[in-house]
């Protein structure tokens, strides 16, 4: 029985020196020979499908806290033919403290990782080129095996393409320091590029002993610059390691919140100056920005919005309102220049705003939105209610539709948009209700003093990447009625050059004269807006009407011809023609058919017009 004990114990302890003899030779080979370190670490590392490929020399210095520097890697996905590469490293050095291994920590003193390249790709299918597991990790648990110290990347680019939306985004990051500890605030301090602009970030966050606490909010604080947005994030966040329940602060401010896209991924129009502070959580997959009040240029805004980055494509509900909204904010959903100084005019001086659509940002996302506003400000019509609702939804827009009121009346504007195609084919329905003549033209005194309601509709389609493409490829129709209203007597003798009766009204004081109707009718084809009837019956006069518009170059052509249906002894009548370009019109009168009148003689004989006839069909 000794025998067999003493037989088992020595070689039990022949066992034990062949081990550590083993474990001697991997340390000093491990130490001493470059080419083991590479085989070592790249078999310990690699897996199915990631691959770690060490093309430079390796160095080693042996301690308490030995240091490992690692020079040329690759690191490939097996899975993926393209990119290449998803990341290309120069130089990575770590420094790691071995009495902290034997409690449990993988304490790293020192990373330093110098020039590295990422190369990130999402395919249609939404599989990532960095997931090297055919498992998806669970996003509501965070697991920290390693405590970094400091942290240190110099030098960096990446480069990420999304198949899904046929996106790519670039930055670069020319220093990026991080510090921290088991009882230390983690800190980090970026310095770098994203699309081209300026991209800058400041961080602080509590200890890793406050990580793992399950019991304390974790503090954190985010600041970030990015081109001219500013970014800042204050609160806590109770169990940040398992369902993160964030309890923020989020402020956002910036020329333009168009520029938030490359950053939140939500397809936002051009617009003033902003300024927006209010409350960031998270329910589930879902983050939530509510009770937040801010400016946008002249208006005031709050509400709530929704986001899901977990949804393909990205989903967003946002429901917004303004006691008082400047018109001139909203001009970026048109193509508009919120920032120009004279809404009216484009750079180039046109009016139909020429500025293209980024159909890529409109297939980004899916969604809704909602924006209600009661005070609006507007210097040219006074509106009142406005209610405009949009949604996305695989690249097409929608409005459906967008409300306000003008007094008593209603203007419902409808549009849809196919982002999905380039260019975008675009259908716009334009409904007028009982709108007031008197309150949409405010300049003109006697023009003002016109009574009545006008009603029609606007229907067209086009295709382009602005607004100015799209309409000048335009075909549909349009028409406006009036009947029943009143109109300035001297209006109607002035268009009728009747010095006479004019100089009449203008002694003795103006006077109001019924409108049996007025009809404007017009066709649009090709981007040209041809009038098939244009017409102001009253009782004193008819004035019949005939032009064009073209979208394409914004000139115009309109001859207005008068027929007094009374006498008078001074009636010039003759044809009043209007030229020239939208903003720079003229106007003249044919001197010879005004003098081949002369001395004038007026019998007043206009035959009679079916008023509701002609209305039909405009409709029609």
């Amino acid at each position: 029985m000794n025998f067999k004990l003493i037989i088992l114990t020595r070689l039990f302890l022949v066992i034990l020196l062949i081990g550590f003899f083993a474990f001697g030779s991997l340390l000093l080979s491990f130490a001493y020979s470059n080419n083991f370190r590479i085989w070592f670490i790249e078999a310990i590392v690699n897996t199915e499908r990631l691959k770690l490929d060490i093309k430079g020399k390796t160095l080693l210095e042996i301690g308490w806290q030995p240091e490992l520097t690692i020079n040329n890697i690759s690191i490939k996905n097996k899975a993926w033919t393209r990119p290449e590469n998803v990341s290309q490293i120069d130089q990575l050095s770590l420094q790691i403290s071995i009495p902290k291994l034997f409690n449990g920590d993988i304490f790293i003193n020192d990373l330093s990782i110098s020039k590295p390249e990422i190369f990130l790709f999402k395919n249609k299918k939404s599989d990532t080129n960095w997931n090297f597991s055919n498992q998806k990790a669970d996003s509501n648990v965070l697991d920290v095996p390693v405590i970094f110290e400091n942290l240190h990347i110099i030098s960096g680019i990446f480069h990420y393409y999304d198949e899904t939306r046929d996106m790519n985004f670039e930055g670069d990051i020319d220093s990026l320091k991080g510090s921290g500890g088991w009882q230390l605030p983690i800190t980090i301090e970026s310095k770098g590029s994203y699309q081209h602009k300026t991209l800058n970030l400041q961080a602080s966050a509590g200890s890793y002993l406050e990580l793992y606490s399950e019991k304390k909010p974790y503090p954190v604080k985010l600041d970030i610059a990015f081109g001219q947005t500013e970014i800042a994030i204050r609160g806590t966040v109770i169990h940040p390691l398992q369902v993160a329940d964030p309890k923020l602060n989020l402020s956002l401010k910036g020329s333009d919140i168009a520029e938030l896209f490359p950053l939140i991924g939500i397809p936002l129009p051009p617009s003033s100056a902003y300024k927006i502070t209010g409350d960031l959580s998270r329910h589930g997959t879902t983050w939530r920005f509510d009770h937040f009040n801010g400016e946008i240029g002249h208006s005031d805004l709050q509400g709530t919005v929704l986001v899901n980055p977990k949804l393909e494509p990205l989903y967003f509900n946002m429901d917004l309102f303004a006691k008082t909204l400047d018109l001139a904010d909203l001009s970026g959903f048109i193509g508009g220049e919120p920032n120009h100084p004279d809404q009216r005019v484009t750079i180039d001086d046109t009016l139909i705003p020429d500025h293209h659509f980024d159909l890529k940002q409109i297939r980004a996302a899916n969604g809704k939105a909602r924006l209600r506003a009661t005070n609006i400000i507007n210097k040219e019509v006074p509106i009142t209610n406005f209610d405009g609702q949009l949604s996305l939804n695989n690249g097409v827009l929608k409005f459906e539709p967008a409300m306000f009121g003008i007094d008593d009346g209603r203007v419902n504007f409808w549009m849809t948009a196919q982002g999905s195609q380039n260019p975008a084919d675009v259908d716009i329905q334009i409904n007028v209700i009982d709108l007031s003549l008197s309150r949409l033209i405010k300049k003109v005194n006697d023009i003002q003093k016109t009574l009545g309601k006008v009603n029609g509709k606007l229907q067209l389609k086009g295709s382009g990447n602005t607004l100015k493409e799209i309409l000048s490829s335009s075909n549909g129709g349009a028409y406006l009625v009036q009947f029943d209203g009143k109109i300035s007597a001297l209006i109607v003798e002035l268009i009728g050059l009747d010095i006479f009766h004019a100089l009449g009204y203008y002694i003795l004081g103006d006077t109001q004269i019924p409108i049996l109707c007025a009809v404007a009718d017009v066709n649009i084809k090709d981007g040209i807006v041809q009038s098939k009837t244009l017409l102001l019956n009253t009782k004193d006069s008819v004035v019949y009407g005939n032009g064009y518009l073209s979208f394409k170059n914004e000139t115009f052509e309109l001859a207005i011809t008068p027929y007094p249906r009374d006498f008078s002894p001074l009636t010039l009548r003759s044809t009043l023609k209007f030229s020239g370009t939208i903003l720079n019109p003229e106007f003249s009168i044919n001197p010879l058919s005004t003098l081949m009148l002369l001395p004038p003689v007026d019998i007043g004989e206009v035959q009679n017009i079916d008023c509701q006839k002609m209305i039909r069909q405009a409709k029609d």
